[in-house]
């Protein structure tokens, strides 16, 4: 399996196939796409220390890139590709950070989240990617094996949670077969897609993205494109 660290779950920025130039709009601009990100685009419209309070955030963008990561199912792989950042062929066009929240009291975090910023070649290509993510965690959705880092594993099951994130987002649980639970919320905008992963120290458990790190994002982003 590919860890940022061992505590940490491996998540991907969705691979995208370019779809086609941006749509134009009219002389008012009306339905023009938004632009895709540049590269120090996405290092300035990424989330850092201090941009959401109460949780440390870092830097993992400098994670090796695993080639190797793959569904058995074809029609499983866009889950994979949420769940390995550094698969994407265009490791230059995403930005990843760990994020960590300690209880008062504490010395220890009490769960983990990974978050991945990446750039579609198109504001299409990327609403096609959650389209594809989510047709994919349909027909999956009872289990499928992956290969990560030349390793084997099997996901038991796959679920839907009801989170709120309309028809621009997913938001999925997974287990594997050994056990361990990890949630997903998936967001488009624009050209962009924000990945979020979540999972406790023990990774028997399933915790909830936090709506903070989802909102702080999509501000960032939000000003990025204006």
């Amino acid at each position: 399996m590919i860890f940022v660290e061992k505590k940490f779950f491996a998540v991907m920025s969705i691979t995208v196939a370019l779809l086609g130039s941006a749509a134009c709009g009219d002389n008012n601009n009306e339905g023009a796409e938004e632009k895709p990100l540049a590269k120090a685009e996405i290092s300035q419209a990424v989330l850092r220390q201090g941009d959401v309070p109460g949780y440390t955030i870092r830097d993992n963008s400098g994670v090796k890139s695993d080639p190797t990561a793959r569904a058995a199912e074809k029609s499983c792989q866009p889950v994979v590709a949420v769940m390995a950042p550094t698969a994407s062929r265009d490791v230059q066009r995403l930005a990843v950070r760990s994020i960590t929240k300690t209880p008062t009291g504490s010395e220890v975090p009490k769960a983990s989240y990974l978050l991945v910023l990446s750039s579609a070649n198109s504001e299409a290509a990327a609403k096609q990617a959650v389209h594809d993510l989510r047709s994919a965690i349909s027909a999956c959705s009872s289990g499928f094996k992956v290969t990560f880092s030349g390793e084997d594993y099997a996901i038991r099951h796959m679920t839907v949670n009801d989170s709120g994130l309309g028809e621009e987002g997913v938001d999925f649980s997974l287990e594997y077969q050994m056990g361990r639970k990890i949630r997903y919320a998936v967001v488009q905008n624009g050209a962009s897609v924000t990945s979020v992963s979540a999972s406790d120290q023990s990774e028997r458990n399933f915790v909830a993205i936090p709506q903070k790190i989802l909102s702080a994002q999509q501000q960032k982003l939000d000003k990025a494109a204006g």
